[in-house]
């Protein structure tokens, strides 16, 4: 059993339009195409994340998890004018946590249509009375600057592609570091998603193996894994699901393998390990 914790659901623009401001159009990804591509790893569950060129309109997420609402969950974007009752409609739809993006000011990373990190003080107290997390969409040298925030924010957070820092930084940088510290805490949960987006080293990503080992020696029980699948991105090459799970299981050992791809997903998304 294996739960894809980060893919994308995405519509023809024919049939849903996408935000003005985005910083490019992706070719259309169906929930059927994630099953037909991910189903024969052994993927059983999934957690549909809102993408940026949809800003806040959660509609193509809530039409996924509508179609298959026992083995899918949720992570949607908010801003803080969102009325009770669209959180309401959210969280009984399946949604989880909201994304927001943390990036300094002019980072091509954080394109049109993310809500900023700005939201998150003001939204706060209304995510924990919702029972929602908050997936955190950020270069982890940021960190250091927001961890008093992240500490004391009593909800879950959780890290988007482990944190977002090139990986020719290696292991041992300020953002890793910061990253090691929050799990070793239990601050934190720590996608292990989005490996093409911070390595050029495709299609092998060996500069990332470092990282995810540190990642795992900190605190194991703290991370899940996620295909990012269809790997939207403007240019360049796209991985292939299957390579992108084998090198997990390469860079893993094979008795914390379960727990990364089941037992952590579970407890954090509430998911049934049936």
């Amino acid at each position: 059993m294996i739960f894809d914790c980060h893919f994308h659901v995405i519509a023809s623009t024919h049939e849903y339009p996408m935000v003005a401001g985005r910083s490019y159009t992706p070719e259309p990804a169906s929930l059927a195409r994630w099953k037909a591509t991910l189903g024969p790893l052994g993927v059983t569950h999934g957690v549909v994340v809102q993408p940026s060129f949809y800003g806040t309109d959660n509609s193509v997420l809530l039409s996924a998890l509508n179609q298959e609402p026992h083995r899918l969950v949720g992570v949607a974007a908010v801003d803080v004018h969102v009325k009770d009752a669209e959180l309401n409609r959210l969280t009984a739809a399946g949604v989880k946590g909201v994304r927001m993006a943390h990036f300094e000011e002019g980072d091509p990373r954080c394109g049109g249509g993310f809500v900023k990190f700005s939201a998150f003080q003001p939204l706060l107290q209304r995510l924990r009375d919702h029972g929602l997390h908050l997936q955190l969409f950020t270069d982890s040298r940021l960190l250091p600057d927001i961890t008093d925030q992240l500490a004391n924010a009593d909800i879950p957070i959780v890290i988007d592609h482990m944190g977002r820092a090139p990986a020719e930084l290696g292991p041992d940088h300020d953002g890793i570091r910061a990253m090691r510290q929050l799990l070793t805490l239990g601050q934190v949960w720590i996608k292990l998603s989005g490996i093409a987006n911070i390595s050029d080293q495709a299609l092998d990503f060996a500069n990332v193996r470092g990282i995810h080992e540190s990642l795992i020696d900190a605190r194991s029980d703290r991370l899940i894994w996620g295909s990012d699948w269809p790997h939207t991105r403007p240019s360049g090459r796209k991985p292939d699901a299957r390579q992108l799970l084998h090198l997990f299981q390469t860079w893993t050992p094979k008795d914390l393998q379960p727990g990364i791809l089941a037992g952590n997903p579970a407890k954090l998304y509430g998911f049934a390990e049936t």
